[in-house]
């Protein structure tokens, strides 16, 4: 019985299986990620998108989530974490095995009489009632809480993108206005030049101009040198190397678009923020795991009982017996973990507290800095329109006769200095817009809502 014992448990083993980390094949891995890798692909298949339209030709922001759902680490990290607090359910859920106790004792001969004593005894833990529901619960919300830290992350990892998308957006555009500025400013560098050697003005106005013009080429300059940094920023924020994005084409477009006032009325955005937010579902879950932490030691006032049925062939005599055993709440009866795990409640509870007007107050001081943002960006807009509707007339002017060439140039700069003003503005207003996306963590520039948790890909090549 005993060799038969020692073999059924030894069937039941689980191997150790070693599983060595190579940094060298970590390293190469990585440099070889790519858009067009065929596991991204059908992975992005797998998320709705058709199969004619892969590979992509244009990647726009919800696409490059999705890319970085894919690869990025830091979800990896994350989504291992989930997987161990689900290992722990299985845990959690286990019953004590039994224990085999054996003995052998061998006595001086006697005639007639056995020399050896023989005994073996089996232990059973009856656990009291309560405490695997407890761990079990206890488990199951310390999981959930893990599984939203998960979509925590992956919404933390879009915002980064969008921010990434939008710094590289805002310096290729700020690039053109700056090239269409110059131009215009050569062209009147040249003019008042002319006019220097005809005698009609002094050296001091064209040597300001002209500085006017080395001021702007240094900052076009500086613009134009920030674009590798930008790109690599970018890769990085979808989890590739940088040269993975080089010879890509992005969708910049709808980083124009932003939001009426009238769409984000203050009461939905609020409600979206209280109960869309995966940080306060989770202090929530993790305040659940309190309350079952409470309730296990609680149960733990009542002992488990210990049986203990055995046999001994003692020297010719049979002898059976069955034990029984328990701690006796004599010393103490569990005070200290109780008072511990109801102060850790109450913990808990002040956090979940403190994060939800945290929330409240993020969503609505993101609110009103977006529309505030709106009201700078219509006020551009409509100074924009003043200074075209001057231009147009310096034109009709300058078409007549009326004008000359350095007054029609300068009323193209003005034209290009109120089109960098909008710009500025609209690039305020995204930023404004995407900190209040992060206040209610769900997309509000109309694009298709993140994929659930369970979409997330487990871990890239």
């Amino acid at each position: 019985m005993l060799l038969a014992t020692c073999l059924l448990g030894a069937c039941a083993t689980q191997p150790y299986q070693a599983k060595p980390i190579a940094p060298e094949q970590a390293a190469q891995q990585w440099r070889e990620r790519s858009l067009q890798s065929l596991l991204l692909l059908a992975y992005m298949a797998g998320q709705g998108y058709a199969e004619n339209q892969l590979p992509l030709k244009e990647w726009g922001l919800p696409d490059l989530t999705m890319a970085a759902f894919f690869f990025h680490p830091d979800l990896e990290l994350v989504r291992a974490q989930w997987q161990a607090t689900q290992a722990a359910q299985t845990t959690a859920a286990q019953k004590p095995n039994p224990t085999l106790n054996t003995s052998a004792e061998h006595h001086s001969k006697a005639p007639g009489v056995s020399p050896w004593t023989l005994s073996v005894a089996l232990g059973f833990t009856l656990e009291a009632s309560g405490k695997r529901e407890a761990r079990m619960e206890q488990a199951a919300s310390l999981s959930e809480a893990a599984r939203l830290d998960s979509g925590q992350t992956a919404w933390q990892i879009r915002s980064r993108l969008r921010l990434r998308l939008l710094d590289y957006y805002a310096t290729l555009r700020r690039i053109e206005l700056l090239q269409k500025e110059i131009a215009v400013r050569t062209e009147i560098v040249g003019l008042l030049e002319a006019r220097l050697g005809a005698g009609l003005i002094s050296d001091v106005d064209v040597s300001n101009t002209r500085l006017q013009l080395q001021k702007t080429q240094a900052v076009l300059d500086a613009e134009t040198s920030r674009i590798p940094e930008l790109q690599a920023a970018l890769a990085a924020a979808v989890g590739l190397p940088a040269a993975a994005l080089a010879t890509t084409k992005l969708l910049l477009a709808p980083l124009d678009r932003t939001m009426a006032a009238e769409q984000l009325p203050a009461a939905e955005i609020q409600r979206a923020a209280l109960l869309n937010r995966l940080d306060i579902r989770a202090a929530l879950a993790r305040y659940s795991a309190a309350e079952a932490k409470l309730k296990l030691e609680i149960a733990k006032q009542r002992p488990d009982i210990a049986l203990g049925p055995g046999y001994s062939f003692d020297q010719g005599d049979n002898r059976w017996s069955l034990g029984l055993s328990l701690a006796l709440a004599w010393l103490n009866k569990n005070e200290g973990p109780i008072a511990e795990a109801q102060a850790q409640r109450e913990v808990e509870a002040r956090q979940f507290k403190a994060l939800q007007a945290r929330v409240i107050g993020e969503q609505e001081q993101g609110l009103v800095r977006y529309l505030a943002s709106l009201d700078e960006l219509a006020k551009a807009g409509k100074l924009r329109q003043a200074v075209a509707a001057k231009a147009a007339l310096i034109e009709k002017q300058f078409d007549a006769g009326y004008s000359d060439r350095v007054e029609f140039a300068g009323t193209r700069l003005e034209s290009i200095s109120a089109e960098q003003a909008v710009f500025d503005a609209r690039i305020r207003a995204q930023r404004a817009l995407g900190a209040l996306e992060d206040a209610v963590q769900q997309p509000l520039d109309g694009s298709a809502p993140l994929p659930e948790l369970s979409a997330v890909r487990d871990s890239a090549p």
